[in-house]
């Protein structure tokens, strides 16, 4: 408690003295310019307003009311031993100064006070700005985490039915289905498992990236070896999908964490997989262009419209369009390819396929090889 209050009284002295020094600075700076006034020969009026406009700032620039009512008397002291005859002194000679004084006094002293009103009155608009950005980001917060759940209630049910409905086909009767329908059923169950795995991977990546909290290994990676790895993964969860991967024969070295990366090109081959028909194929592009990689992976699906184009990185954000399994996505995939690839330096962009489909690119920097090691 004791620091405390060493504490409040500290910084009360800080701003004490600051508004002090502040008065100090512009009332002499006024008393300097009237002198400049009074060798050009202008008149006693423009002296006063010279006082006048020193207390505005004062107002201004100091935190208490208090300073503009010291100033205002100030200012006419100074007025008055300065520039009225005798100078040097704080009689004065002419029996009109007396109301000259006072008049300068309240004139200097309700601009004084209006200035400083006007300064509380910005200060509370800009306080009720912040408020409102702050009440506004708290709703868009609120409405992300109630479409999380919803998305995450919807998708999660699907597979879920699946798997359960599933595995109690097996339980129940499994004894009296061939080996055939069995193995359907074990795919079945594996694909959907592996679906919601993928789905939490993603929403906990998106979480952390989201939250600041993920801690990137960023070191010269070989991009043939990213690839190759992402391509090994996603030809054993879509082994029916022909995927080709166009890279020249050249060894590309980029900055990069490959697991996230390799996370990156799983998700874009996934979504060409599932928004694209199941004889196509998918297509992945490495190529180098100045200090620059660019991954491109490409499909032959509907495409997606130039609307949506501008919207599919939004987290959440699914358009209209559905899988070729009928499985709405929960919109977490491109808006993590985004975060993971501009944390990276990178960008990313969707162009169409020509004559039909998508192309999802990203970029990354090219790393230096140390051939010393």
């Amino acid at each position: 408690m004791i620091r405390l209050f060493r504490g409040v009284c500290l910084n009360n002295a800080k701003l004490f003295f600051k508004d002090l020094s502040v008065c100090l600075v512009v009332l002499t700076a006024a008393t300097l310019a009237g002198y400049a006034f009074k060798a050009f020969h202008l008149a006693d009026a423009d002296i006063i307003m010279l006082y006048i406009i020193a207390v505005l700032v004062i107002s201004i620039f100091t935190s208490k009311i208090q300073f503009c009512l010291i100033s205002s008397v100030v200012g006419v002291v100074l007025f008055n031993y300065f520039f009225t005859y005798p100078e040097f002194s704080l009689s004065a000679h002419d029996a009109g100064y007396p109301v000259t004084f006072v008049t300068m006094f309240i004139t200097a002293f309700i601009a004084g006070t209006l200035a400083n009103k006007l300064k509380r009155n910005i200060l509370i608009a800009e306080q009720n700005a912040r408020e409102k950005e702050e009440a506004a980001l708290l709703a868009q917060n609120e409405q992300l985490r109630a479409n999380m759940l919803r998305s995450i209630s919807h998708d999660l049910r699907t597979p879920l039915t699946s798997i359960s409905g599933n595995a109690s086909t097996l339980i129940s009767g499994g004894d009296t289905l061939d080996e055939s329908a069995r193995q359907q059923i074990y795919t079945d169950i594996y694909s959907e498992s592996m679906w919601l795995i993928g789905m939490v991977e993603n929403l906990l990546y998106a979480t952390r990236i989201e939250d600041g909290r993920m801690q990137l290994n960023i070191s010269v990676e070989i991009l043939d070896d990213i690839v190759q790895e992402a391509v090994r993964h996603t030809e054993r969860t879509h082994s029916k999908r022909n995927i080709i991967v166009d890279m020249l024969d050249e060894i590309i070295p980029v900055m990069a964490d490959a697991n996230l990366i390799v996370q990156v090109i799983v998700n874009l081959m996934d979504n060409a997989v599932k928004y694209s028909d199941e004889n196509s194929d998918v297509t992945v592009t490495v190529r180098r262009e100045n200090a620059y990689a660019v991954i491109s992976v490409s499909d032959h699906g509907t495409g997606i419209s130039d609307e949506e184009k501008e919207k599919v990185f939004d987290m959440f954000y699914t358009g209209g369009s559905r899988s070729s399994d009928s499985r709405r996505s929960l919109g977490l995939g491109l808006a993590l390819c985004r975060s993971i690839i501009t944390s990276h330096g990178g960008t990313i962009s969707v162009s169409d396929n020509i004559p039909n489909g998508t192309i999802v690119s990203f970029t990354l920097p090219i790393g230096e090889v140390d051939l010393n090691e």
